[in-house]
């Protein structure tokens, strides 16, 4: 009886416990906190990140301030927007320093090129930010008069951005959002103080020869390197421009970086690939992705009545609509026009197209993730931009992927094997292409299913990204940026790589080399000379 009793009691007691728990970590003390932003980059994708952040920081009475190119869409007493005008035009100024006429001439350059050309207009965004008059003033406080507890940054090739912290001895945050032209790795390796690996983590081979693994060291060094001299030494000069009140000498970007409270990484498995990573770099994949919204009654009447379904078309801020090319986008819109579903356009530049299809829509309001949330949305044409293909996944969208960049086919390819999606070539964009591609996802359907089985995966976490993200900040507004801080940041790849103790290694061996080869000479000169005067000593 006694035992039964127990059986049935301890399912009680276990629940109790732990509304009990619950209910004391949510009348924790939050601390609300006074934060500053800083997000020179135009693009709208691009912000729609930091504004996903910011956004809850404000809704959980956190007090933000806010200078950027973009405005918010909502308003809120304790959120103050600040806005930079006029937007700088980065990827036209990519294009300018690179000479190229468009984005498919731009995406042809090689990797070398294409990251000395960004470098170059990340230092012409930072000087333009930093030279508007409303930054100025910010500049202008003592770090006394400064009253921020915490500084948000959007890092891409904005590393000038973290002597903000440094000046006003306030902790910095970096969000990474963008991996274009593998920044968000190269941004990651930086910041790990490891030796470079003879192998890709990310396409591992057992079987690599000697000569194979030495390549791989050699370029990983030259890539490290060349990112230092082009990308930091610009931003080293930036600084050196507008933190003329430095006291002292100019803290490097190693330095600075060194110092990085976190630094949020928007990407997670099985989309990243598994690598080391000290304690403050934090994956929050999907950190722009929350709760859809209800759509513009006439997009969600055009949604609602699609019948056949829904493909939806965004094809990134920096590709836009009127840049297009006749041939392509008459393939497009003939193929469009041919079939039953219903096209939602994304285009950011235009509001009309002359010849367009009865059902297809064009729009540039609505954020894709709301679009994405649809149930009748079954195809997403994108150019595989990372947040795009993370959007889809949690939104159980399959993708048509037609890329134009190499970290865009990377994404591509990923998803392909994945089997949550397929990738047609820029150059090979036809009718015939894009016909094949829509009949197969419309009608195969482990699409759906593995897309769903990839969604489990990824959202399979203790927090979400933008719940992970927001526990790791209140982390550092109580306890600062040192008990996460790594040790080791910048260190010489030299001494990494341990070049000076090989050469000391080498010296000794030489040495002991040398030590025994004088030992032999020395013996045999000994045993010559024995020789000699035991010959010498039978003559007499």
């Amino acid at each position: 009886m006694q035992h039964n009793f127990e059986l049935k009691i301890l399912p009680f007691l276990k629940c109790l416990k732990l509304l009990l728990l619950l209910g004391y970590v949510s009348n924790q003390p939050t601390y609300a906190a006074k934060i500053l932003g800083l997000f020179p980059h135009a693009s709208e994708s691009h912000f729609m990140v930091m504004r996903t952040f910011m956004m809850e920081l404000a809704r959980r009475d956190h007090n933000v301030t806010i200078y950027s190119s973009h405005r918010l869409d909502d308003r809120l007493d304790n959120l103050k927007e600040i806005i930079i005008e006029p937007e700088f035009p980065f990827w036209k100024e990519v294009q300018k320093q690179a000479g190229a006429k468009d984005l498919l001439e731009l995406s042809k350059l090689s990797d070398e090129k294409l990251s000395k050309y960004l470098a170059q207009a990340g230092a012409a965004l930072m000087d333009n930010f930093l030279d508007n008059y409303q930054v100025k003033d910010l500049l202008s406080l003592q770090p006394d008069d400064f009253d921020y507890d915490l500084i948000i940054v959007d890092m891409f090739y904005t590393e000038s951005l973290l002597a903000m912290g440094y000046y006003f001895r306030t902790p910095v945050v970096a969000i990474v959002s963008k991996d274009f032209s593998d920044y968000m790795e190269l941004v990651q390796e930086m910041l790990v103080p490891t030796a470079c690996l003879p192998y890709d983590l990310e396409n591992y081979d057992a079987n690599l020869g000697f000569w194979q693994r030495l390549n791989n060291v050699k370029q990983c060094v030259n890539r490290r390197n060349s990112f230092i001299e082009d990308h930091y030494g610009s931003q080293e000069k930036i600084i050196k421009k507008h933190f003329h009140k430095i006291q002292g000498g100019l803290p490097s970007i190693m330095d600075l970086q060194s110092n990085l409270a976190l630094l949020l990484v928007n990407n997670y498995y099985p989309l990243a690939a598994p690598k080391p990573l000290v304690p403050n770099i934090i994956p929050v994949g999907g950190l722009q992705i929350r709760a859809p919204r209800e759509l513009p009654w006439q997009i969600r009447r055009f949604l609602d009545e699609a019948r056949s379904g829904v493909v939806y078309i965004n094809m990134g801020d920096e590709q836009l609509c009127g840049d297009i090319p006749k041939e392509k986008l008459e393939a497009l819109l003939h193929v469009f026009n041919k079939r039953e579903e219903r096209f939602l356009w994304t285009c950011h530049d235009i509001q009309k197209m002359e010849g367009l299809p009865k059902n297809v829509m064009l729009q540039h309001l609505v954020p894709q993730t709301d679009i994405l949330a649809h149930p009748h949305v079954k195809i997403f044409i994108t150019n595989g931009d990372l947040l795009a293909l993370q959007e889809s996944i949690v939104r159980h969208v399959p993708i048509v992927g037609i890329p134009m960049f190499k970290n865009e086919l990377e994404n591509v390819i990923m998803a392909e094997k994945l089997q949550i999606g397929l990738r047609i070539d820029y150059a090979n964009l036809t009718e015939t292409s894009l016909s094949w591609a829509l009949d197969s996802m419309a009608y195969k359907e482990f699409y759906i299913l593995n897309i769903r089985d990839i969604s489990k995966i990824f959202r399979d976490r203790p927090l979400g990204g933008l719940a992970n993200a927001l526990f790791w900040l209140d982390y550092v507004v109580r306890y600062g940026n040192q008990p996460l801080r790594t040790n080791g940041i910048g260190m010489p790849l030299g001494e990494m790589h341990l070049n000076d103790l090989m050469i000391y290694n080498f010296m000794i061996t030489l040495l002991v080399l040398a030590s025994l080869v004088g030992l032999y000479f020395v013996g045999l000169f000994v045993y010559r000379k024995r020789q000699t005067e035991k010959m010498f000593s039978k003559l007499n």
